[in-house]
């Protein structure tokens, strides 16, 4: 999280949506400063804040989970730094922190034990809907910074709360392999009717879309009610627990 007193804002850092670069970005050109920890939630910032930085300007961030989901399968193949292969700190509280620790290794060992290719990996770990804690609130927030389009919305969204940007967004933590087209991962017709199951009712939530050559896969019928179910425990660990 970061935070600037001079120009009153608060950008929330929701994690593989390009933060790190914002982060270093304002922090080392224009002397914002890091807040709480990286990761914490705008739930996290309320419980600190006082009266007058809750008038603070909000700034959150988010992106197409078919886009985050590949991305993460490239950091864990190439574990760049040696972060799952020796495990890495995570800030949080201790429930966030074993319940991503044992995550991360059982992900990253299956994928270097088997050379497992994307869509394996997928298909093994992504069964259920998918939410993440942008649901909480995100919408609310005074600006929203999409990763698809983010040098223009980045300029736009800090200039717009009066930091002086005087250069685009320099581009950090580019992930290795990955080709642009992340939907080409998704080969075959049962990889993309569970993308459909895991990732549609997010995807409408924030207003992403299937390409049309997806068109002929339909989305199971019971993904909205699943979703929505499992969001209820969700939001108690997001607000609460994590």
């Amino acid at each position: 999280m970061v935070i600037d007193h001079r120009y009153k804002f608060v950008f929330v850092e929701l994690p593989l949506t390009a933060t790190s670069a914002i982060s270093k970005e304002i922090r080392e050109q224009y002397g914002c400063e890091s807040y709480l920890n990286k990761h914490a939630t705008y739930d996290d910032y309320l419980r600190k804040a006082n009266s007058e930085m809750r008038k603070y300007t909000s700034i959150g961030s988010v992106r197409n989970p078919l886009d985050q989901t590949v991305s993460m399968y490239f950091k864990y193949k190439n574990d760049l730094d040696q972060r799952f292969s020796t495990g890495r700190k995570r800030p949080g509280k201790w429930l966030r922190k074993s319940l991503a620790k044992n995550r991360d290794s059982v992900r990253y060992q299956y994928i270097i034990d088997n050379q497992a290719s994307f869509e394996q990996y997928f298909m093994k770990f992504f069964k259920w809907p998918y939410s993440n804690w942008s649901i909480v609130h995100h919408k609310k927030m005074n600006h929203i910074i999409r990763f698809e389009h983010l040098v223009e919305d980045y300029r736009k969204v800090f200039t717009a709360v009066g930091v002086p940007i005087t250069r685009d967004l320099p581009q950090a933590n580019k992930t290795p392999e990955k080709k642009a087209d992340f939907w080409s991962y998704y080969e075959s017709d049962a990889a993309k009717r569970r993308a459909k199951f895991v990732f549609g009712p997010f995807m409408r939530y924030w207003g992403y879309s299937f390409p049309a050559s997806w068109d002929h896969v339909k989305e199971p019928a019971h993904a909205q009610l699943v979703y929505n179910l499992l969001n209820i425990p969700r939001r108690i660990y997001w607000r609460l627990l994590r």
